[in-house]
């Protein structure tokens, strides 16, 4: 390994010495910061508090319209910037305040398109890595910090992922796809719906078991799961996506260790009746046709509710082949969902929101082939698919007394995933054999917390959480001859989580902040099992943690910032299913996990003659008793703690305005794992974790051209690399895959109310191999292989009414 630690230890001196002329002009910027203003605005009409801002901060504020007197918007009192304070009087309305002049803003619909040869929106777009619409240039605030901090504030690495710009056929490639296209998110691939996410290295195994995710997946204030794959919700009439970078044990508790994603759809609005309709259809070269199509309405009940409503279908189409059951195209997937949002505003400083929804994923088959058959190909006596259905409840409470926010929200998740693989090669020759696992989960999560906002003094957080996750798993053979044995598993395993958390920020001088926090634990798992001669209950466990949190901010400048943090981490333990040398199952238990980190960075935008934004972080980590997913020689999956493990790594995104209309950029992670200790029963050889490749990086150049009415046309050309990793730490499964580039193309026509788009993706049609895993049971007779997606086109619209 020592060559591939100097390989590693060069990129990363490469990398900071590309980084030097980014640095060394933040670094000699003067510590200079935006005067702050004592804010005293009540809660009312938008009209009447924008006068009120204007009179308070002595700023115009112009291009105000009737329409604004019909909205509704919250209390803003303590210390803040004129544009923070703009942004929380505007944040949950369809407007946007542009900046004139340093002392003039002009209030804009946020559906407008900005002019890409606007100097402002040069200087203030944000990174928008999955986006091909420039953003307007307001404010990011990112609400996963459950305090709606300041992007350029907030001490650790983060992103907000705009998705106005996104295509239909984007929208709904799912979540999955978005995150392939940012280096420092990774996954597994076995097929939508039952893919493991992982962030910024931390990745326990590439295999689906009772193991705690190691990243918190959230749908506005909702958790999505638990011990569950990535259910891969579609985005269509999402407002963002925001990505923390982990652990995130302080404000998400066990399971966040190695981040959180929170997705943000678009809430009812009480001021106007829209909708849009969006479509998009695609041809594969060798494949199937695929197809997607949604609809969305928002509906105003009174001045003070609204509903609105999304429904969507689409169809993935197949481009693998089957020989030995003479069938074509089998990896077809299909996709059908919704979501139902009301929101009532019952006093001028409450709203309650509740949301509803679900998704149904089918898969007809594996996605992988065998490396040793010629073409997109696999020999399979039977079919192996997958279903899966999700369905969420939630409602939040949210609303403001005096200077104080409280927010309680309550959320419910049924989820059900069944999953087939082909296991002939254990009933021997002349017979098939199914192997069938039934997963069903039910989730209940309540959280409570008080928190205050002040621009300048002290801001903080406190809170209180209730998590009840309850995962009842069977596992059956099934002989296609009919005759069927008993299960093999019927197991329930419960997990109580309760916790008290606070967070607070306090300024120790002008632009110079300090962040102390803590989260304290309480855990207890229970299981009981019935299969078997009897029906024992397995003795139950629990634990008592506290996870601390510590993080120091400087504004170098008005643009520039750098940040110091240290976080905590753990997964809670659990109950695995091995066997015995007869084959009899038996329970088995791992123990919790837990990581600690150290990382800094520095973010912000340099104004040259070409404007740059960059986000840089650097980060260590400490990973002990690793919770892991293997498989056994007979192609049943267990658990086990494997041992400690280091992470070191380095990320970093820059957009630069090479001209007005044309913008470079491009985003880079460095990564580098080590195994410290294995533990005495696990056979480890590699001494890397698997599935993060050491190195991954994206380039991206994109054109905006004005036209007539008030429309333009986006082209973006895109180049994405990924390095090589291993399947697993083990000696069988120790087998390469990555190491791959792909390209795409766009051209997207748009105006505020429709667009078309144009895409050819992987464009010189490369094979690839995305994940070199597809059955458990025959992982270790043929060379599994899952392939890109072949040179496909797609044309996409989006109207909205």
């Amino acid at each position: 390994m020592a060559g591939y630690r100097e390989i590693f230890w060069c990129r990363t001196a490469l990398a900071m010495t590309a980084l030097a002329p980014l640095m060394l002009p933040a670094a000699s910027a003067a510590a200079q910061t935006q005067n702050e203003i004592a804010f005293d605005i009540p809660a009312g009409r938008l009209g009447a508090a924008l006068s009120t801002l204007s009179k308070q901060a002595n700023v115009t504020v112009v291009g105000q319209s009737r329409d604004l007197s019909k909205i509704r918007t919250p209390a803003v009192r303590g210390r803040y910037t004129s544009v923070h304070a703009l942004h929380l009087l505007l944040r949950n309305t369809s407007y946007f305040a542009r900046r004139i002049n340093p002392r003039t803003f002009r209030i804009e619909k946020r559906l407008a398109p900005p002019r890409p040869d606007s100097p402002a929106q040069r200087k203030r777009t944000p990174l928008p890595l999955a986006s091909p619409r420039p953003a307007p240039p307001e404010l990011i605030i990112v609400s996963a910090t459950k305090r709606n901090l300041r992007l350029q504030d907030y001490p650790g690495a983060a992103q907000s992922i705009s998705l106005n710009g996104l295509t239909a056929g984007q929208l709904g490639d799912g979540l999955d796809q978005l995150l392939s296209k940012i280096p420092v998110t990774s996954g597994t691939a076995l097929g939508t719906g039952r893919n493991k996410l992982f962030i910024r290295g931390i990745a326990d195994s590439s295999f689906n078991g009772p193991t705690q995710s190691t990243i918190g997946i959230y749908l506005g204030e909702q958790r999505l799961i638990y011990s569950a794959s990535n259910p891969d919700l579609r985005l269509y009439d999402m407002d963002s996506i925001e990505l923390l970078e982990g652990p995130q044990g302080t404000l998400y508790g066990a399971g966040a260790i190695g981040g959180v994603i929170r997705m943000t759809p678009n809430v009812p609005r009480f001021d106007e009746t829209a909708a849009a309709i969006w479509t998009s259809g695609m041809i594969t070269g060798g494949g199937s046709p695929s197809y997607d199509v949604a609809a969305m309405a928002n509906l105003p009940l009174t001045e003070s509710e609204a509903v609105r409503g999304l429904i969507y279908k689409g169809q993935s189409g197949g481009y693998i082949d089957d020989r030995l059951r003479n069938l074509q195209d089998i990896n077809r997937t299909r996709v059908d969902g919704g979501r139902l949002a009301f929101r009532s505003e019952f006093s001028p400083d409450w709203t309650l929101d509740i949301t509803g929804f679900g998704q149904m994923t089918e898969a007809r088959d594996g996605q992988y082939v065998d490396a040793q058959l010629s073409g997109l190909t696999q020999e399979t006596p039977v079919g192996q698919r997958f279903d899966s259905e999700i369905l969420g409840l939630n409602l939040v409470v949210n609303g403001v007394v005096g200077d104080v926010r409280i927010l309680s929200t309550t959320g419910l998740i049924d989820h059900q995933l069944q999953t087939r693989f082909d296991a002939t090669v254990l009933a021997g020759p002349g017979s098939n054999q199914l192997y069938d696992e039934t997963r069903k989960i039910k989730l209940f999560d309540h959280e409570t917390r008080v928190s205050r906002e002040n621009g300048s003094g002290l801001s903080w957080l406190v809170g209180a959480s209730a998590l009840v996750h309850e995962d009842d798993i069977e596992q059956q053979l099934v002989n296609l001859d009919g005759q069927n044995p008993p299960p093999l598993v019927n197991i329930v395993y419960k997990v109580h989580e309760y916790a008290l958390f606070g967070e607070a920020s306090y300024p120790l001088q002008p632009g110079f902040s300090a962040t102390l926090g803590g989260r304290l634990t309480y855990t207890k798992g229970e299981a009981s099992r019935t299969f078997g001669a009897s029906i024992p209950v397995e003795p139950d466990t629990d634990s008592l943690r506290f996870l601390p949190v510590a993080g120091l901010s400087l504004r170098l400048s008005d643009e520039v910032s750098t940040y110091l943090r240290y976080q905590h981490g753990f997964r809670s333990g659990g109950i695995t299913v091995e066997r015995t040398d007869q084959g009899d199952p038996q329970i088995a238990r791992f123990n919790a996990d837990r990581v600690r980190s150290i990382e800094a960075g520095m973010k912000g935008n340099l104004n040259s003659n070409r404007p740059i934004e960059f986000k840089l972080a650097g980060f260590y980590l400490k990973w002990k008793d690793i919770q892991a997913d293997l498989i056994e020689p007979s192609g049943f999956a267990i658990t086990r703690n494997i041992g400690d493990a280091k992470i070191f790594g380095l990320t970093m995104q820059s957009a630069t305005a090479l001209t007005p209309e044309l913008q470079l950029r491009n985003s880079f992670f460095l990564n580098h794992s080590k195994i410290m200790r294995s533990t005495p029963n696990v056979a480890a050889i590699s001494s890397m974790l698997p599935n993060i490749a050491p190195f991954g990086a994206r380039l991206a150049l994109q054109y905006t051209h004005p036209l007539a009415n008030g429309s333009h046309l986006v082209g973006t050309a895109g180049l994405d690399y990924s390095g090589r990793s291993v399947l697993d730490i083990g000696p069988t499964e120790q087998v390469r895959q990555g190491n791959f580039a792909s390209a795409d193309l766009s051209l997207v026509w748009q105006n505020p109310s429709w667009q078309v788009g144009l895409e050819a993706n992987n464009i010189t049609d490369t094979r690839g191999n995305r994940f070199s895993f597809g059955n458990p049971f025959t992982i270790r007779r043929e060379s599994q292989q899952v392939p890109l997606r072949p040179f496909s086109v797609r044309i996409s619209a989006k109207l909205e009414l």
